[in-house]
C-alpha cells in the first residue's frame, strides 16, 4: 500500500520456531501483530519483541510487529484490516468491532484488578491544589481518540464542572509526551493513565514525585487484544490460549516483564459496556 502523505512507523520482526522447517505456503504466511503508539515506535518494537518472537516459536510462523506515527494513521490501518492480531485502546476496539467485527481476544493487566485509571497531574510546585484552579490553565493530553489519557480525564474535569473553554487543551501525541509537557513547563496539568507515571522510561529521565494527582477517575477494563473476523477459529484460540497462560512459563514471565505487565487475561466484549457508557456521557462520535 502507497502512502504518500505520511511516513509510517513500520517495523517487521520475522523469526522462523525451528530452523529449516519447510512451512506449506499456508503456515508460513506471516501474521502482522499491530500495536496501537501509545509509547513512541522505537520503544514499542523493543518491549513486545520478546512476545513476537514467543508467538512465532510457539505458532511455528512469522510474527510481525508494526505500529504507526499517531493513532488516526493506526486505525486507517485497523480499518483496513491490515492487522492479524491488533493491542488497541478501549475506544479503538469498540470502532474496530463495529466497523471491521475485529473479535476480541484478551486484555492486559499490569495490577492485581485488572482495570485502569485516569488521573490528573500538576507539579507540586505550582500552587495548583485542586481542579477548580485548572481554569484558566494549559491541560496536556495524548490525542483526541485516547479513551483514558483524554475522553476519562476529561470526564474528571467535567464532573467539577469544568468546561473546555475554561482551560487550553494540547494535544501531544501520546501520554509519556504529556507527564513531560507538565514536568517541562509546557503545561500546566496533563491528563494521564496512572500507570504512565510507573514507566521506566518515565521514571529515568524526570523524578516523579515532583507530581501531585489532583483526581482519579474511576476504573475501566484494561487495554484490549483482538483478531481479524475472518482468522481461522483455531488459530484464534491458540493465539489466545498463549497469551492468558504466559505468565505460567519463564520465557513467558520475561516477555510480559518487558512490557510492563503481570498477565494477560481473557475478554468478554460486554466488559467493555462501560467504555461505552462513558463514550454516551461524553458525547463521542462512535
Amino acid at each position: 500500500m502507497h502512502r504518500k502523505a505520511t511516513v509510517t512507523w513500520l517495523v517487521a520482526i520475522i523469526l522462523y520456531a525451528i530452523a529449516g522447517t519447510v512451512a506449506t505456503p499456508a503456515d508460513d504466511k506471516p501474521l502482522t501483530l499491530g500495536i496501537f503508539p501509545r509509547w513512541s515506535a522505537q520503544i514499542t518494537v523493543r518491549d513486545f519483541t520478546p512476545l513476537a518472537e514467543l508467538l512465532t516459536r510457539e505458532l511455528g510462523r512469522p510474527v510481525r510487529i508494526e505500529t504507526d506515527k499517531d493513532f488516526d494513521s493506526f486505525m486507517r490501518r485497523v480499518y483496513a484490516k491490515e492487522f492479524d492480531i491488533v493491542h488497541l485502546n478501549q475506544m479503538q476496539y469498540l470502532n474496530a468491532h463495529d466497523k471491521v467485527h475485529y473479535r476480541l481476544i484478551a486484555k492486559i493487566c499490569d495490577n492485581p484488578t485488572c482495570v485502569i485509571k485516569a488521573v490528573i497531574i500538576v507539579r507540586k510546585d505550582r500552587n495548583i491544589n485542586k481542579l477548580g484552579d485548572l481554569k484558566g490553565k494549559i491541560i496536556a493530553f495524548a490525542d483526541p481518540n485516547a479513551t483514558v489519557s483524554y475522553v476519562l480525564a476529561k470526564s474528571l474535569l467535567r464532573a467539577s464542572d469544568i468546561q473546555p473553554p475554561q482551560y487550553k487543551t494540547i494535544f501531544v501525541k501520546n501520554p509519556p509526551n504529556a507527564v513531560l509537557a507538565v514536568y517541562n513547563g509546557e503545561a500546566d496539568a496533563a491528563g494521564v493513565g496512572w500507570s504512565v507515571l510507573l514507566k521506566p522510561e518515565i521514571r529515568q529521565r524526570i523524578d516523579v514525585n515532583q507530581f501531585n494527582i489532583l483526581a482519579e477517575s474511576r476504573p475501566l477494563p484494561h487495554l484490549p487484544i483482538a483478531v481479524r473476523a475472518d482468522m481461522n477459529t483455531k488459530l484464534m484460540r491458540k493465539i489466545q490460549k498463549i497469551l492468558i497462560t504466559l505468565r505460567q512459563r519463564a520465557d513467558g514471565r520475561a516477555a510480559l516483564q518487558k512490557i510492563g505487565l503481570d498477565r494477560i487475561e481473557a475478554a468478554k466484549d460486554y466488559e467493555y459496556n462501560t467504555v461505552r457508557e462513558l463514550i454516551h456521557e461524553e458525547h463521542i462520535s462512535h
